[in-house]
């Protein structure tokens, strides 16, 4: 029987091999690839993940493909975007931090610059040389000057938001510092349509690339970064309406729920402990009815943006399934980081209605409407994990990852550490291109995972394989199961920690000081990565919220000049009158 089934995994790998490896003079026998990019969701949001909200499209290709449940991103989007599009350790790449997170002193830093550098090529640069038509639509994040837009990297065709996300329904920013939002149609910048949401549009585009290729026997690599789930979250009502009441049972029970699911997923042992909250967190039955309405509303819309998402990546399948496409395409769907965590409740809504945003709950599906998930919701959404985005913990950089395609093996299931930096070699294995570097340019960092796909005994990393990650003063470094981290203030404590991913997946027990050997090692190799990619020491006390804070109040006094400048000129007249009159009233 072991005989018969390893003769099936090698004719199983040669035909994927010669499926979507092989080169020939048609380029036609390559495969297209769709690289689906979801903005701040956590690892259970799809619903074949979990979720509550309903992604049939997602979990149909799900179905049909290979389902990840151990790849890890890093914990802050352009990070996670750079590592993605180049394979690539963001600090090789020049964006190992969120500029509003820098301080001052560290901006245009070698590797701290914000946006792609020209030691690297993105996916889109390398498919150009076996043929490939490429196109993107969506948040870039990487870059739009004449140098970074994806016209200049690699895209024969673009639809791009250039910023760290916008209003979805109208050209309009979302945060104090970037009260305006652009975007590019082919470099040059552009208007979005009347009828313009976020999701609906980047397919629209999308397809309209399609249709107008002139070259339509070669073959595609098309890449779709959507907004949602970022905030402001935003979707119309028919989405959210089958949600409304899905969250009034408050983060606590989604937190525990989640963490349920997991286990029955087997994302999770069995044996698994759900960890602490954190002490700051308030408990759901401490809200007032209206605060509990304001969170669980927020919470639809999420859904509900998921959802519309879904439902628009089914009008692309759609169209492709028409054309003929779709038998010769691969579809990789992740996210670039966990949920988002940030509270916008307190920092950002006072702004945002002044900018014409609103938060009537009764207007949930219109387009002022501005919904963030906040902290606690949050940590919920990353349950079964600890953190969620800018730090970390698993929480933070679990996604969701799918492979599928004709040729793929489906209905796969698989634990086996991965990175983002894995994807990109990946998808040059898969057509044929060599995974690594091109001379003149840094290394890629991260591993082909084809022929794990095709033989799920394979590891991806060997036993003494580690991969280290640091972003925003938050670190880790994993081997062979087991993973150091380091999660900075405010729900941080800046400490070293060691735990085994695999049996306390919730990082629960620190075990360094039981296995000091490894946890030295493993120190060591960390600062061995921190050499080789150029990490630099963010000062004692950093906080990547107050950076932002610093960046929005900065913004806001620039907003305000105007007004500060006459009520300080009315000041100084009042004082010089008063002075005046007091010198008139002595010489009387």
């Amino acid at each position: 029987m072991d005989t018969l089934k390893r003769f099936a995994l090698l004719f199983l790998t040669m035909g994927v091999f010669i499926s979507v490896s092989a080169q020939t003079d048609s380029t036609s026998s390559k495969p297209n690839i769709v690289l689906i990019l979801v903005d701040d969701s956590g690892l259970m949001d799809f619903g074949i993940y979990g979720g509550e909200a309903r992604t049939p499209n997602i979990d149909r290709l799900t179905r049909n493909g290979v389902m990840f449940s151990n790849m890890h991103a890093s914990p802050a989007c352009a990070p996670s975007r750079a590592m993605l599009m180049t394979g690539s350790d963001s600090h090789l790449a020049g964006v190992a931090n969120l500029p509003e997170m820098l301080p001052e002193e560290f901006q245009g830093k070698p590797g701290y610059a914000g946006v792609l550098n020209n030691r690297v090529q993105t996916i889109a640069t390398r498919l150009k040389e076996a043929n490939y038509n490429t196109y993107t639509t969506g948040k870039w994040h990487l870059g739009h000057d004449e140098h970074t837009l994806p016209t200049r990297r690699g895209f024969d065709r673009s639809f791009i938001l250039g910023a760290s996300g916008a209003n979805n329904f109208e050209a309009q920013g979302y945060l104090p510092m970037k009260p305006t939002a652009q975007w590019y149609a082919d470099g040059s910048e552009a208007d979005v349509p009347d009828d313009f949401y976020s999701s609906k549009t980047y397919i629209d585009k999308i397809i309209s690339f399609h249709e107008e290729e002139i070259n339509k026997a070669q073959p595609f690599f098309s890449y779709v970064a959507f907004q949602a789930i970022h905030a402001p979250i935003q979707a119309p009502e028919k989405f959210v309406d089958p949600y409304k009441l899905t969250y009034a049972v408050g983060w606590d029970k989604l937190r525990q729920s989640r963490f349920e699911k997991a286990k029955e997923l087997k994302f999770i042992p069995q044996d698994a402990v759900l960890n602490d909250v954190f002490p700051q967190f308030r408990k759901w039955v401490e809200l007032s009815k209206e605060e509990q309405e304001m969170y669980s509303t927020d919470m639809a819309v999420t859904a509900g943006m998921l959802e519309a998402m879904d439902f628009h990546i089914g009008r692309y399948i759609t169209y492709l399934t028409a054309e003929g496409l779709m038998d010769n395409t691969i579809f990789i769907i992740t996210s670039d980081n966990g949920p988002e965590g940030a509270d916008y409740h307190k920092t950002v809504m006072r702004w945002a209605k002044k900018q014409g945003y609103h938060r009537d709950f009764d207007r949930y599906g219109s387009k002022g409407y501005y919904g963030a998930t906040g902290p606690e919701f949050a940590n919920a959404m990353a349950s079964p994990f600890s953190y969620f985005k800018y730090y970390t913990g698993e929480g933070g950089l679990r996604v969701p990852f799918i492979m599928s395609g004709r040729h793929l093996p489906k209905g796969v299931k698989s634990d086996a550490f991965c990175f983002f930096t894995d994807v990109a070699p990946t998808i040059y294995d898969i057509v044929g291109l060599s995974t690594m570097a091109n001379e003149g340019y840094v290394p890629i960092t991260g591993k082909s995972m084809l022929a794990h796909i095709t033989d799920p005994n394979t590891a991806i990393y060997g036993d003494n394989e580690g991969v280290g990650l640091e972003a925003g003063n938050s670190s880790a470094y994993f081997l062979n199961g087991y993973k150091i981290v380091k999660n900075n203030i405010p729900y941080g404590d800046n400490t070293w920690h060691l735990y085994h991913l695999r049996s306390d997946p919730g990082e629960i027990n620190d075990i360094a000081s039981e296995q000091a050997v490894l946890f030295q090692k493993m120190l060591a190799e960390f600062q061995n990565y921190v050499k080789r990619v150029g990490v630099i020491q963010m000062p004692k006390g950093y906080h990547a919220a107050k950076e932002v804070g610093k960046k929005s109040a900065v913004a806001m006094l620039k907003l305000n000049s105007p007004y500060l400048f006459t009520i300080i000129l009315c000041i100084g007249i009042f004082v010089v009158w008063l002075k005046k009159r007091k010198v008139k009233k002595l010489t009387v």
